[in-house]
């Protein structure tokens, strides 16, 4: 069997004579998404040179997951991206299937990449490994000849090598560190800490935190950061068990408050949500603004449901949420909140008429439920005040949505007493931002026919 060879000039050049046959017809136009192909997992999200800059996990050359690479944008506004080329292929024996999950960081006006490289051994096992690379115009990167730069033999014995992955880089008192998902024997997910110097030659530094068997059996894209002295982490655990309301998704993301013991570099969680209560949010990713403030974006999908562009032969699949500050709220929780020079370009919705994307906001008195589509083809939201929950239902769209949860996903929703709810709606997604970002849901639809709002 000859194996495929990709190459990031080969990746460039297909998406140039390829990307002008993608449908556009659920293609959101202020949600990030890729111009031809598969997208998953955000990476190395990061201010670069006055920009944002977007990675992503990629496959160009399908609408499926394939082996993946890096895609690339980058963005002022949150709105309005340029695609650039792609930056990582699957081209190096350490990464040969699969450039996976990883992060950016700024290091003397330098751009470096830590992602994990995906190797299938003739044996059939897995092998996932840490690589760099770097790039000094933020466009073209180059891989270190050190590479890989951490194997899983650098982790206790009581780690399982195949499930080592999604390392995410940040400073601390001139340190770098990268938290990287990893799976214990016990079948737990585990956060483990790396430590560098220099970003090249890496070490094993502690085990940060390890879950426990109610809480998923692997963790995926963690992410540390602190705001205003506090720290956070969060991640995404596969199979957290449903509990009413929450982790309504088999596979979803939460976040925890604590504190870190930096001596023995152990985190210690002191509180733990879910991030968005939405049926599509997975694998956020954050970074800091010049201003210090900190953005998170995710993916807008979940793994194991169906893709419909996919499943419609339209050449794309999947985008990103809409980037979204975190600012500190009551009782050290976290408010979500959009950026107003993104909301400034959201157009404001009106009742009645046919929507492409756009925004509005509502002060809540009593129930407040809403209807989007046509008279056959609609999905409903708003605030059940018997119920006191923000909801999102899409049990009533002709094109179905199925996953792998044993139990219905139509409708999710979050238990609040709803004051008052920021709606912003794009050609296949809606979010809602209850109480000033108190609670958020994120989710993708497919509406066939035109996208009517009417208050019902």
């Amino acid at each position: 069997m000859i194996e495929e060879k990709f190459t990031v000039d080969r990746a460039n050049k297909y998406i140039a004579e390829n990307a002008q046959y993608v449908n556009n017809q659920f293609k959101p136009e202020k949600h990030f998404s890729a111009p031809i192909g598969w997208i998953n997992d955000p990476n190395g999200f990061v201010y670069f040179r006055g920009e944002y800059h977007l990675f992503y996990q990629y496959y160009p050359y399908g609408s499926f997951w394939g082996p993946m690479h890096w895609g690339h944008a980058k963005t002022r506004d949150f709105v309005n991206w340029e695609h650039l080329p792609v930056a990582l292929a699957p081209d190096m024996p350490y990464d040969k299937d699969g450039c996976f999950s990883g992060s950016a960081i700024v290091k003397d006006d330098v751009l470096w990449l830590m992602y994990t490289g995906n190797i299938n051994n003739e044996d059939g096992s897995v092998s996932q490994i840490q690589n760099m690379a770097y790039s000094r115009d933020g466009i073209h990167f180059e891989k270190i000849k050190q590479n890989p730069v951490a194997v899983g033999s650098i982790l206790p014995d009581d780690f399982i090598n195949a499930d080592f992955r999604d390392p995410k880089l940040f400073e601390k008192d001139g340190h770098y560190y990268a938290v990287v998902a990893a799976k214990h024997k016990e079948n737990v997910g585990t956060v483990v800490l790396l430590g560098s110097e220099d970003l090249i030659d890496w070490k094993f530094e502690s085990v940060f935190l390890k879950g426990t068997k109610e809480q998923g059996f692997m963790w995926e894209c963690p992410d540390y950061f602190e705001i205003e002295g506090k720290s956070y982490l969060i991640f995404s655990p596969m199979r957290y068990p449903k509990d009413g309301n929450d982790f309504q998704n088999i596979n979803s993301s939460i976040i925890l408050n604590g504190t870190v013991d930096w001596v023995n570099k152990e985190f210690k969680p002191e509180t733990i949500k879910e991030i968005d209560h939405g049926q599509d949010f997975y694998a956020p990713q954050s970074t800091q603004g010049p201003d210090g403030r900190r953005i998170i974006i995710a993916w807008m999908h979940t793994w194991g449901r169906t893709v419909i562009p996919h499943e419609l032969d339209h050449k794309w699949a999947c985008n990103m949420t809409l980037p979204r500050l975190l600012v500190q709220g009551k009782n050290q929780n976290l408010l979500q909140k959009l950026p107003d020079k993104m909301v400034s370009l959201l157009p404001v919705i009106s009742l009645g008429e046919e929507i492409v994307s756009g925004r509005f906001e509502v002060e809540v008195e009593g129930n407040l439920i809403y209807q989007l589509g046509s008279e056959k083809d609609y999905i409903v939201f708003g605030f059940d005040a018997t119920g006191q929950e923000v909801f999102i239902d899409r049990s009533h769209q002709l094109i179905k949505i199925n996953g792998e949860e044993n139990w219905p996903t139509e409708r999710c929703a979050v238990f609040i007493e709803a004051e008052k709810i920021q709606v912003v709606i794009d050609r296949n997604t809606i979010e809602i931002f209850v109480n000033d970002g108190q609670e958020v849901l994120s989710s993708v639809f497919y509406l066939q026919e035109k996208h009517i709002l009417n208050k019902l």
